[in-house]
């Protein structure tokens, strides 16, 4: 008797857990998301900037539609360079622009009947000095790549990476030198490589807004497909709508060196 009032009870348990819960997620207007990088590979003379515009999407859509319907350019120095559009993907703006330390880039874009502009200078970073493998120490079937840099003494570094594998994928961090200024210092990135498994490593010098904007991105990225959906968390960058403050861009426009390797796993 007493294991038919228990299944009995559990039955009851059961059934009341299957009550439907129905969370109101807002929905806002689309907004605008501006995403301008431009890149000085290793100690090029120009950086290569690529940029493209969408909208915000409701948080349970994770499909992105971009617009080609903009003018993009952007002033250095007193000289206006119009980014083009791609002929390959009409969807990006692209262009090259000269390399230079210490200056302001201020990238204008008509949308919509909206003007947007953000500015940002170009951050220096440093090469990696070395790649090494390792076994990861919680599970052997996972291979470590570690990447070491030495940081620059006496100054306020902000770092950005990429590991791109073939096989699974892209994997981003950023980080400061608050705690290793001017030591070598290592990211990495652990799966389930196999041996001749490519991977595709970038360290980027960034700024430290940008450092702070991207954190927020990776975490949120890490929860949903698409960084920018309206719900639950919006995340503003630097783009702003001088004549509208209220009908600011999402996204961000920033000019980063790079310096990029390509590791065999063993």
């Amino acid at each position: 008797m007493k294991n038919l009032i228990m299944v009995f009870y559990l039955c009851l348990l059961c059934c009341s857990c299957e009550d439907i819960v129905d969370v109101d997620l807002e929905n806002e207007e689309p907004r605008v998301v501006i995403e301008v990088t431009g890149i000085q590979q290793a100690y090029s003379d120009e950086v290569i900037v690529r940029g493209n515009i969408s909208k915000t999407t409701s948080y349970y859509n994770n499909s992105i539609d971009y617009f080609e319907n903009a003018e993009m350019f952007l002033e250095l120095n007193n000289q206006t360079y119009p980014l083009q559009n791609n002929q390959d993907n009409i969807l990006q703006y692209t262009d090259t622009l000269p390399a230079v330390y210490n200056e302001d880039y201020t990238l204008t874009v008509n949308f919509e009947g909206e003007q947007y502009q953000a500015t940002t200078q170009l951050y220096k970073t440093v090469p990696f000095n070395r790649i090494e493998q390792t076994t990861n120490s919680l599970d052997e079937n996972y291979t470590t790549i570690n990447a070491y840099f030495t940081d620059p003494a006496e100054e306020e570094n902000y770092y950005y990476f990429e590991f791109v594998s073939e096989r699974y994928g892209r994997l981003a961090d950023n980080t400061d030198d608050e705690l290793f200024n001017g030591n070598e210092i290592s990211t990495y990135y652990a799966d389930e490589f196999e041996p001749n498994d490519n991977i595709y490593i970038t360290i980027e010098g960034i700024s430290k807004r940008f450092n702070n904007y991207i954190g927020l991105i990776i975490s949120e990225s890490s929860f949903s497909n698409n960084p920018f959906s309206t719900n639950p968390v919006s995340i503003r960058g630097n783009v702003i709508n001088p004549e509208n403050p209220d009908k600011f861009a999402f996204g961000y426009f920033r000019m980063s060196q790079q310096f990029d390797t390509i590791y065999r796993v063993k």
